[in-house]
């Protein structure tokens, strides 16, 4: 081929121009355009004898010179067209999976699949993507969302509240109400999907109203005087009414949501079961649990401030005793042979 004055590029646009075909011009009419493009024939390029007709022009030679004298063929097999990604070729497979599979499940079976049939080249390399990568991604994100959203909601309750203590206790109802949520897509039979992390984010920020209202309100009544104990039974009974209205009333109003099929109800049932399984279950740990974990954080406190308080009142007694004035004490003696009074 160099020795006949051509090269790889010269013959490969030939063959482009011949198969393919090549956009000599445009031809507008009536304000539209159309490419009109040169190719042979559909005979004289569909056969291996047809590539022996065509020819390329050499100004080595000053004519035109057939492909059959420096091109051998090979029949073999090969794909249609090669795609390219980060300069390398990659080939993409891709497959539907059945009504009701769990993606998770697929991908595990074809990954076994695969480690177990195919032998793979050092070259190489092998990734796993589809829905259940994007959904593997979603999840890592919306963990970090939601690890973002419950800090700035316990940095908004320990600046109302002025205390690390309170906010925590409160924070503690969040792990709480996942038993809801995974008892609602248990007895309703369908599986936690991304939209499910929406609701969970709603959720984070609703649960934590119940916590704030109990602790705010045995705060204030053990500012009245009232012991530990005693205001824990009072607050938790007090606050019962406007806690199960509160929850009440957004449990019914997302019940439709959660539950009435129809039109995209498969986008909104999911943050509906999600907030309405989470907030039942959440409300209930709320009035039972949150203030026997308030009487135990908070009586550990106590003692501790109470041994502090002992503590200086010990040592201010002990420097009260140190500093007192001493008394005059008259002394007799004999100095110089005279009775003198010190």
């Amino acid at each position: 081929m160099y020795a006949l004055g051509l090269n790889t590029m010269v013959v490969g646009n030939e063959l482009r121009a011949a198969v393919d075909g090549v956009t000599a011009t445009r031809f507008r009419s009536g304000g539209n355009e159309y490419d009109v493009v040169l190719i042979l024939s559909e005979a004289d390029r569909n056969s291996r004898p047809a590539l022996d007709s065509l020819f390329v022009n050499s100004q080595l030679v000053g004519g035109r010179v057939p492909l059959s004298s420096f091109v051998s063929y090979r029949e073999g097999t090969g794909p249609l067209t090669i795609n390219r990604e980060n300069q390398g070729r990659i080939i993409r497979v891709t497959a539907g999976t059945t009504p009701g599979a769990r993606m998770n499940l697929v991908q595990q079976e074809v990954e076994r699949t695969i480690a177990a049939g195919i032998a793979l080249d050092d070259e190489v390399v092998l990734d796993f993507g589809g829905d259940n990568a994007q959904a593997m991604e979603m999840a890592v994100n919306f963990g970090l969302i939601a690890i973002v959203a419950i800090l700035l909601v316990f940095g908004v309750m320990a600046c109302l509240f002025e205390s690390f203590r309170d906010p925590f206790i409160i924070i503690f109802t969040i792990p709480l109400s996942l038993i809801g949520i995974v008892a609602i897509y248990m007895a309703t039979g369908t599986l936690l999907n991304v939209l499910a992390a929406v609701g969970l984010l709603v959720l984070i920020g609703i649960i934590t109203n119940n916590g704030i209202v109990l602790v705010d309100y045995t705060n204030l009544l053990r500012k009245r005087g009232m012991p530990l104990h005693q205001a824990c039974v009072e607050a938790a009974g007090t606050r019962l009414r406007p806690i199960l209205m509160t929850m009440l009333t957004t449990v019914v109003g997302l019940a439709p949501m959660a539950f009435w099929p129809g039109e995209g109800s498969e986008l909104t049932a999911p943050i509906g079961k999600t907030v309405l399984g989470g907030l039942s279950v959440g409300t209930m740990m709320t009035l039972f649990l949150m203030p026997t974990i308030y009487y135990i954080v908070n009586k550990k406190s106590d003692e501790r401030a109470a041994k502090y308080a002992a503590k200086r009142e010990r040592i201010a007694a002990g420097e009260t005793s140190r500093n007192r004035p001493l008394e005059p004490v008259a002394v007799a003696g004999i100095i110089s042979g005279s009775e003198a009074e010190l």
